[in-house]
């Protein structure tokens, strides 16, 4: 049951988001502000939320939660003193600062969360001392909550009752993510409570174009998990509501979806004109029914407060909103420096030996490519009970290729099957990586990944640009052809990822590497894609160790030395050259192979020093000529290593075609040793 001294703290926060939010509509008026996604109407919904957390628990936001974020990062006893709210957090940091740091990310000043990085609500503010999980957003909504999901999972990964509580609008529901992602969550009864803001028209699309049921918590029923429609225009309802929802997620009851029913009472972004879709009567109601001045009077009449109580809250709300937008104005730009800060966390360094290893001693058994790299994830789970796994069929069924032969019997909590949701389970990884879990993804197929982009591209790669904030994923990619597959399991998308600043990308070439490279990306804190090609899977055989060190990614190795010219690749295309290089040598041609192993960090060094000795290069891989990886490596070469070029650099790589099935079709597209072959004669005969 609620006390006078909880409703009364209600209606400060709800007050206060109001003031703040009026403050930033008046900014963008004249100017001061570039954009503002106003939260009036929604304080009665996030404020309860965000009170019903505790510490520790996760909280992911959209555009209009600043409620929910005030609730969870405000002291009240600091914020609203003497109006007996305790005797104060020492934790949390004081309210005045944070609001300036608040006002000051707004702004897009220095001293925000993001350092200007960030527009908006987009920033992340993790003070896991003060119990502070703040998730943040991007722009595609819906794809935050399977991130929001993962930060579930980590809860209950680590045996803890914490829960993760995330809004959504009723325009994001549409999304496949908010499909996946609850799905997920009610399969693996995760603990999150998923908060709909339905305010009836999204963008400016109306509920009857967006859904055909009579209500979104009817999806609840479909999922399998507690649903319930509450008016969000009252915040004892609201209250009562969540409070209840986190309570069954803490029992490890599973998630609940809460359907807020809002009024519409601005338009999607202050000044783009959406809110005339709503018709005149309709927005007047909903005016009518503003949640904040209509708290204020029902508290009065119950006998919450008094006008004298009302006047005192209100002025000291004033003043802070006054001080600390006043004073964020004042506050200086970022440093053009920060523009150029990393995109990726600090590695921590370990007692690696040469990232091809000395055996030296070693007693040595014959391991192919795939053997390694399912050693390497055993070694890796056995080091860090943090470590989990994902994906489809990789638990008692043990993979599409056995990589994860004998796993799930050891670690059933930590080996997880998901069902198929590419974008839903990378959303989860990363989710629980940014918890402080890491995670490996496997990826039936490369090629299937296309459906997770987005949460790569734009969620994983961007994190610790945006927040400083590492997010160790591994995501296992089975790619590549030669193994008659056809057009949907033979791609090889590593050009996809090189592009996108923020993920690593590793391309293993030897059973060695496959394994060394695999536990340095595990032990990354950034996502990493690890291209994994399924010809060499069985194909290549090495006599290893039964201990493979990590070896640090960024590195090329020089696999054969030469003079004539060099040969450089990478992944399947590494043998290729080596083929290459064998029937070259019985010609007096000496070729140099270099296996690249990793394309970003891309070691520039290694390739130009190659180059400069021999005055020749040939670049070859199996992913397509246009937009490959190998035109960024020849654009480099002719832009730093031009002087020392006797002949053009040439691209050895496969035709701009999908992938097909019949072998003798296939076998007519893929480049091999015969086409590096032609080429480098044709650049000896230049």
């Amino acid at each position: 049951m609620a006390t006078g001294r909880d409703r009364l703290l209600r209606y400060a926060l709800m007050k206060l988001t109001r003031e703040f939010d009026a403050r930033f509509e008046f900014l963008l008026k004249t100017g001061r502000v570039a954009k503002w996604y106003s939260e009036v109407g929604n304080e009665a919904t996030t404020v309860p939320a965000g009170l019903a957390l505790r510490p520790g628990d996760a909280l992911c936001t959209l555009h209009r939660d600043l409620g929910a974020i005030l609730a969870v990062y405000l002291d009240p006893a600091r914020a609203f003193p003497g109006l007996g709210f305790g005797e104060g957090d020492g934790r949390r940091r004081d309210p005045m600062e944070l609001l300036h740091i608040l006002a000051c990310q707004l702004l897009g000043k220095g001293l925000g969360f993001s350092q200007g990085v960030e527009r908006s609500f987009h920033y992340g503010y993790l003070d896991p001392a003060a119990g502070i999980h703040h998730v943040g957003m991007i722009s595609h909504l819906g794809a935050m909550i399977p991130v929001a999901a993962g930060a579930a999972l980590a809860h209950r990964l680590a045996g803890s009752d914490g829960v993760a509580l995330n809004f959504i609008g009723d325009g994001g529901t549409s999304t496949g993510d908010f499909h996946e992602a609850l799905n997920m969550a009610a399969v693996w009864k995760l603990p999150l409570v998923l908060i709909v803001e339905n305010n009836r028209y999204a963008f400016s699309t109306p509920t009857e174009l967006q859904y055909a049921c009579k209500s979104l918590a009817d999806r609840g029923v479909g999922y399998g998990i507690a649903a319930e429609v509450v008016d969000g225009n009252d915040p004892d309802a609201i209250a009562a509501r969540v409070e209840r929802a986190i309570e069954r997620a803490r029992r490890a009851e599973g998630p609940t979806l809460i359907e807020a029913t809002l009024g519409r009472m601005r338009g999607h972004s202050e000044g783009d004109d959406s809110l005339k879709v709503v018709p005149p009567n309709e927005l007047e109601a909903y005016l009518a029914a503003d949640p904040v001045p209509n708290y204020a009077e029902r508290l009065e009449v119950e006998g919450v407060f008094d006008t004298k109580v009302r006047e005192r809250l209100e002025g000291r709300i004033a003043v802070m909103v006054e001080e600390t937008i006043e004073g964020a104005l004042a506050a200086e730009d970022p440093a053009a420096s920060v523009a150029r800060r990393s995109v990726f966390a600090p590695v921590e360094r370990w007692e690696a030996e040469s990232p091809w290893g000395d055996d030296e001693g070693d007693e040595l058994e014959t391991v192919t490519y795939v053997e390694a790299i399912h050693r390497a994830l055993i070694g890796e789970m056995e080091r860090d009970d943090s470590l989990f796994l994902m994906g489809q069929d990789i638990g008692a069924f043990e993979g599409a290729f056995r990589v994860t032969k004998g796993m799930h019997d050891r670690w059933p909590e930590r080996v997880l099957d998901t069902p198929i949701a590419e974008s839903g389970t990378l959303g989860i990884a990363i989710g629980a990586a940014v918890a402080g879990r890491p995670c490996v993804v496997e990826m039936q197929f490369a090629d299937f990944v296309s459906c997770g982009f987005n949460q790569l591209v734009n969620v994983a790669a961007k994190l610790y640009y945006r927040w400083q904030i590492p997010c160790p994923i591994v995501v296992r990619l089975p790619s590549g052809g030669g193994v008659t597959a056809g057009p949907f399991h033979s791609q090889n998308p590593e050009a996809w990822f090189a592009h996108v600043a923020g993920l690593k990308v590793v391309c293993p070439a030897t059973a060695r590497d496959a394994a060394a490279l695999l536990k340095a990306a595990i032990r990354d804190p950034n996502p990493v894609i690890f291209c994994e090609h399924k010809f060499l899977y069985r194909r290549i055989k090495e006599q290893l160790p039964s201990e493979i060190p990590p070896a640090d990614l960024g590195i090329a190795r020089v696999v054969r030395d030469g003079s004539d010219v060099s040969l450089i690749g990478y992944g399947a295309a590494t043998w290729n050259c080596l083929e290459a290089a064998e029937a070259l040598a019985e010609e007096d041609v000496s070729a140099e192979v270099v296996d690249l192993r990793t394309l970003v960090p891309f070691d520039e060094a290694t390739v130009l020093a190659s180059v400069r000795k021999t005055g020749r290069a040939v670049v070859t891989h199996e992913a397509q000529l246009t937009g490959g990886f190998g035109g960024e490596v020849a654009a480099r070469i002719a832009d730093v290593a031009f002087e020392w070029l006797d002949a053009p650099v040439r691209r050895v790589a496969y035709p701009d075609r999908p992938v097909p099935y019949a072998r003798a079709l296939e076998q007519e597209l893929l480049p091999g040793p015969a086409e590096v072959l032609r080429t480098v004669r044709e650049l000896l005969d230049y």
